[in-house]
């Protein structure tokens, strides 16, 4: 692929209420500037990555998969899955955090330790966040020299649990002064530790003229008003899908970022396409295939249900095998009829379905 820039991140829309356009939209936008990829990173999970890959495929665009994960220092980390066991061990990662939020029957604030990111590192990119992540907060909280030194230390240790070759200093740029001062803080430090830059835009529209529907779905999201969300809300309009040209113009300083954005958007060869999930292989007798034994467990039953089997009933039951081996899909059938047949021998009431 050949480009000046994509997108890295935008949350799915329709998740949680979290942004004013729909996958469909984004990817639209994306074809209409010549944009070809995008990463989802919704908040701590990957419900939105089926629509927003079936929205990208629609319009020809690369749908990267990521989620913003919640971090034991508070605030969030952008992971991106880079390949399958990145996914796999993304998924892991956010299960786990799910089981300890809802531990004791109470609703937590999920969570991922210094462990459970380690546990998990292999396969994914870890990007250090935006105005979300735990770096815009040590910033936040402390000023100077004090502020350089913790950034530095958490910049160290991820390098230790991800790898210095899968941790990216994220820069976001929105007009905001606490937020250049922050990236200038951010690009001396990544240069001292030769750790690289990418610019990203934390996308939550597809278009600048939809930040007011943008606030109003964050105001029901925290159950408040537009008077009473306050910093809840975008400080202005600019998390935008922006063209490469306003990117390229936005960071004319640093080069460096929007160049490594879109090689790290080169490296990211996850999509949902595949996931490549098999069902477990149903054990059967030797000489036999999935298909085979199906087939006469099949005939076995219609022989009993039918008398006479009749020829309607055989031609039916030969298109319904069809579609089954065409789709591959012998397995399921037969877990699902060792399942009934369980129950039937234990006398369970149990009920199938079409």
């Amino acid at each position: 692929m050949s480009f000046s820039y994509v997108e890295l991140h935008a949350r799915s829309s329709f998740s949680f209420l979290e942004g004013a356009s729909l996958p469909e939209d984004l990817m639209s936008r994306c074809a209409e500037i010549g944009q070809p990829a995008m990463a989802i990173t919704d908040a701590h999970g990957v419900y939105g990555a089926p629509r927003f890959h079936l929205a990208a495929k629609q319009f020809g665009i690369k749908a990267l998969i990521g989620a913003e994960v919640n971090s034991f220092e508070n605030g969030r980390y952008t992971l991106l899955a880079e390949n399958r066991q990145g996914y796999q061990n993304l998924c892991r990662l956010i299960t786990r955090t799910k089981f300890r939020a809802s531990k004791g029957g109470k609703a937590e604030h999920p969570f991922a330790t210094e462990v459970d990111f380690s546990e998990f590192a292999k396969g994914l990119v870890c990007l250090t966040g935006g105005d979300e992540g735990p770096l815009a907060q040590v910033f936040e909280q402390l000023e100077g020299p004090a502020a350089a030194i913790e950034a530095r230390r958490r910049f160290e240790r991820l390098s230790e649990i991800f790898g210095a070759n899968q941790l990216f200093v994220e820069v976001q740029r929105h007009y905001r002064r606490d937020q250049e001062a922050r990236n200038q803080a951010l690009v001396d430090l990544a240069g001292s530790m030769k750790l690289p830059l990418l610019a990203t835009n934390g996308v939550t529209q597809a278009t600048a003229d939809r930040r007011d529907l943008q606030d109003v779905l964050t105001c029901i999201q925290h159950k408040t008003t537009l008077t009473g969300a306050g910093k809840l809300l975008n400080f202005n309009a600019e998390r935008y899908v922006k063209t490469p040209a306003q990117m390229q113009s936005l960071f004319a300083d640093l080069p460096a970022a929007i160049a490594n954005t879109v090689e790290l958007a080169n490296r990211l060869n996850f999509t949902l396409v595949d996931l490549g999930y098999e069902f477990p292989r149903y054990p059967v007798p030797p000489g036999e295939t999935a298909m085979t034994y199906l087939r006469q467990l099949t005939d076995i039953g219609a022989r009993d249900r039918y008398r006479p089997y009749h020829e309607k009933a055989r031609r039916q039951i030969e298109h319904e095998l069809a579609l089954i081996d065409k789709l591959n899909l012998p397995g399921y059938f037969l877990i699902v009829w060792d399942i009934i047949d369980f129950c039937r021998r234990k006398r369970i009431l149990v009920q199938g379905r079409g």
